[in-house]
């Protein structure tokens, strides 16, 4: 093996090492590129493919050893059976690191396939390496120094680290499929954070690099594919919601359609144990109509006392069931009546207009960009910049009743808004002190609704922009 196809060989291994740790602290240039139409994690999905720069030096420096070593065995006078044999290893390097090249040109679509091809061409790589005439305690050296600093960067550890990333413009993230250029005005950030399971590094990561935070992992802590899916869910539905929010504020017509209230939970040992289920949707109690949690609350405390009886019509498994049980009083105030059930609402979105969504590699899922995405849509609605030329972000989910939920990871979201020239920084109510904590410079308003977001920035456009 020549000392070029070594190069190539140490290269491809050197590049994995560098990937990781680029992934790591990739959020940490971000304020470098920072304008409307083009931030940081734009930037990242072309970074993305100097991945293959790893398969293809481990391709290049397996096509050298072959072309060597066949014109080696050529000379010698080997058969072709031996001469097979001999150049069977760089001939499977070659092939698989062409079918990983392939793959990593879609990414993120086959990332188990991505890591087990990798995985093979590691031993495939090693295997090599140990063929050639290098001295064995040497390459046993570089082995097991390569095999500690991926166990740095690489094993897991029980615990999960949060840390900063960076800020999302939603007016590039998502449109209505009838905005015009124009009208996708004003730039409104959403806000992300990274959440993962640490690695041996992440504790050096927290001393030197603010808000990094690191906490044992719970014992009931689903699994990386589980996750994934739940925050794609999560994050879809608060695109849906986010556009019928925004439809129903500019006035354009009903988009929310209420379906009755969703049991998400029965409380043991309570009187809905046993009669309610998860999953069931209250449609009427004593043959009152009921379409939301409001709803429901108000009749329970202005027709029920504790200890009445009422009958319930649900829906369950599409079909109507009903049933009867008594309320009893809750324990914070002995005269409002309770079932015993954790309830959310119910509803289904019909919009007369379709949302066209980009997608970034680093926006994995979750739905703390649902207020910020509400006000993007809006603006796209709304003659004028509602933003009144203001660089606005915030954090925040979108309820459907128009509340701006609480989200994880405000102290590394105040952080990351902080290194950017964003005029302001909303948050839900319950998170105004970490966010203040976090970025002491920051203007941090806190809100407990959409419409106080709206009100705040009609306050305080420039005048020449109202």
């Amino acid at each position: 093996m020549n000392r070029s196809s070594l190069r190539w060989y140490y290269g491809g291994f050197i590049g994995i090492l560098i990937a990781v740790l680029a992934f790591q602290l990739i959020w940490l240039p971000a304020p470098l590129v920072m304008q409307p139409q083009l931030e940081w994690i734009s930037v990242v999905d072309w970074l993305y493919y100097g991945l293959l720069l790893i398969p293809v030096c481990w391709l290049i420096g397996a096509w050298q050893t072959l072309r060597m070593k066949r014109a080696s065995l050529h000379a010698a006078g080997t058969s072709e059976k031996r001469s097979w044999m001999a150049l069977l290893p760089a001939l499977l390097i070659v092939a698989v690191s062409i079918v990983l090249i392939i793959l990593l040109l879609n990414p993120l679509q086959y990332l188990q396939a991505d890591l087990a091809l990798l995985a093979v061409l590691l031993l495939l790589v090693g295997f090599e390496l140990l063929r050639s005439r290098l001295a064995l305690k040497k390459l046993l050296a570089m082995f097991a120094g390569y095999a500690v600093a991926l166990l740095l960067l690489l094993c897991p550890t029980g615990y999960q680290v949060t840390y900063p990333a960076m800020t999302m413009n939603m007016n590039q993230y998502a449109q209505f499929t009838e905005a015009t250029a124009s009208e996708q005005q004003g730039w409104i950030d959403g806000v992300l954070v990274f959440d993962r399971p640490a690695f041996p590094i992440d504790w050096l990561y927290a001393k030197l690099l603010p808000q990094v935070e690191l906490r044992k992992q719970a014992a009931d802590e689903p699994g990386i594919r589980e996750t994934y899916s739940q925050v794609v869910q999560m994050k879809n539905d608060a695109n849906q919601l986010a556009a019928a929010t925004a439809w129903e504020h500019a006035g354009k017509g009903k988009a929310i359609l209420f379906d009755g209230v969703g049991v998400i939970a029965v409380v043991a040992d309570s009187p809905a144990d046993g009669v309610i289920y998860a999953g069931d949707i209250i449609e009427s109690v004593d043959n009152h109509t009921i379409v939301n949690h409001l709803a429901l609350q108000q009749y329970m405390n202005s027709q029920i006392k504790p200890g009445d009886q009422i009958e319930i019509e649900l829906r369950r498994a599409e079909q109507l069931v009903t049933v009867k049980l008594e309320t009893i009083a809750a324990d914070d105030d002995p005269a409002r009546p309770i079932l015993g059930i954790i309830i959310q609402d119910a509803y289904h979105i019909e919009l007369p207009q379709g949302i066209a969504l980009s997608s970034y590699l680093l926006h994995a899922g979750g739905p703390s960009h649902g207020a910020m995405l509400t006000l993007a849509l809006l603006n796209q609605l709304t003659a004028g910049d509602i933003t009144g030329g203001l660089h606005v972000a915030g954090t925040g989910t979108i309820e459907v009743d128009g509340r701006v939920g609480m989200v994880g990871g405000i102290p590394q979201k105040a952080y990351a808004v902080s290194r950017t020239d964003a005029d302001v920084f909303f948050v839900p109510l319950e998170g105004e002190a970490a966010a203040r904590a976090a970025a002491p410079q920051l203007n941090v308003v806190a809100v407990e609704t959409f419409e106080d977001i709206v009100k705040w920035l009609e306050q305080h456009a420039p005048p020449q922009a109202q």
